[in-house]
């Protein structure tokens, strides 16, 4: 005689047969898009601070406002956005266009158009330690990028924002170079810092650049 399953049985068989059927639900990654913001009319102000060395140093101190104020379909079909750029001496000037940069993501890259030289700013999926060559789509010889400190805190003008990352760029120092460079992207934000020194050193005399953008705050045009 054929033995037929009790009802618990039965249930239990419907159960694991349906687990086996179901189908599992991609979870949400977080890529870290959100550390390159592309929304439109989001801007962020900037104290730029630099300094110029040659025979006659020369030390400069503005304010810089990057606005993104339009989107386009670039060359590549991909979305991208006209950066337009004011600077002020202070507070108390009126802001004047001084250029046209270009940015844009893609499901891999952050990629800015800096004076028609482009950059890989950052490079997604974001992950401690990863490196790629920031020059890669110019002519400038290879950079190596590296992410640091993704996830920590970081603090403009005694706000602390909750998630930022560091990018280290460039770090070649010996008795005649310095090219140290970095910059700190914070989430819902951007780029918050921007650190430049190149210069080198002979005969005791000091030529190059120093410069440092820092955000003083950031928002949504009307």
């Amino acid at each position: 005689m054929v033995k037929h399953p009790n009802l618990a049985q039965f249930f239990l068989l419907l159960v694991i047969l349906a687990a086996a059927c179901k189908k599992t639900e991609p979870e949400d990654i977080d890529l870290g898009y959100d550390y390159f913001p592309n929304t439109l009319r989001s801007f962020v102000v900037y104290q730029v601070d630099s300094a110029y060395y040659g025979i006659n140093q020369q030390s400069f101190s503005f304010e810089l406002k990057e606005v993104l104020a339009t989107s386009f379909l670039d060359g590549e079909g991909q979305m991208a956005m006209v950066v337009e750029r004011y600077v002020r001496e202070n507070s108390a000037d009126p802001w004047v266009l001084r250029q046209n940069w270009v940015q844009k993501i893609t499901p891999t890259t952050a990629e800015r158009v800096e004076d028609n030289i482009r950059f890989i700013r950052l490079v997604f999926p974001i992950e401690e330690g990863e490196s790629w060559n920031g020059n890669a789509y110019n002519t400038l010889g290879e950079w190596s990028y590296t992410y640091d400190d993704v996830g920590k805190p970081f603090s403009i003008g005694g706000q602390v924002l909750d998630e930022s990352l560091r990018v280290n760029q460039r770090n070649n120092v010996n008795l005649v170079d310095q090219e140290i460079a970095y910059e700190v992207y914070a989430k819902g934000v951007g780029l918050v810092k921007k650190y430049v020194k190149d210069i080198t050193i002979q005969s005791g005399q000091t030529t190059g650049v120093e410069y440092t953008w820092t955000a003083l705050q950031y928002g949504i045009e009307p």
